[in-house]
């Protein structure tokens, strides 16, 4: 029995280190790590940001528009806020999939998608039926929580910060 160990000892040495290398990181592979999920918020923040000053722009170039471009700053301002929560949902696919950091995360990312989920969503949906049946305009837009399914669970994970 000892010698059978003995033959086959480098073997499963071999095997044991290979395999906990591919589950234990190093200091290093930590390090890339979490620089990888810094990079990340960051970009997923500053895109965020984009969109949003995109967005708020069009609503104040729609509120100081002439009856003329109307039709034009409506259509840019309900393409800039989709976009605008479009990047919400992109971030919040990160978050639940942990590629974020956790600062980020709860200080910048998880505040933002709240906000815009409990308040800026409702009343995107709703100040754009409302232009639109004052204007007659013909929008059906609907907003479905399905559409925004990874905001709502962001919330509910991350949401009840302090």
């Amino acid at each position: 029995m000892v010698e059978f160990f003995k033959n086959f000892a480098p073997i499963v040495t071999f095997f044991l280190g290979f395999f906990s290398s591919r589950f234990i990181f190093t200091k290093k592979e930590k390090a890339d790590v979490s620089q990888k999920w810094f990079e990340n918020s960051r970009s997923l923040m500053e895109r965020q940001e984009e969109t949003f000053q995109k967005y708020s722009a069009a609503i104040s170039t729609y509120l100081n528009c002439d009856s003329a471009d109307e039709v034009d700053h409506f259509i840019t301002m309900a393409t800039t806020g989709e976009t605008y929560f479009y990047q919400l949902r992109i971030a919040s696919d990160a978050i639940l999939s942990g590629h974020v950091t956790a600062i980020a995360r709860d200080n910048t990312l998880v505040p933002k998608i709240r906000e815009a989920t409990l308040k800026s969503l409702p009343a995107h949906y709703e100040t754009l039926h409302t232009i639109a049946n004052k204007k007659g305009f013909k929008y059906e837009g609907v907003l479905e929580r399905q559409n925004y399914a990874s905001l709502y669970a962001v919330v509910e994970r991350y949401g009840n910060l302090s």
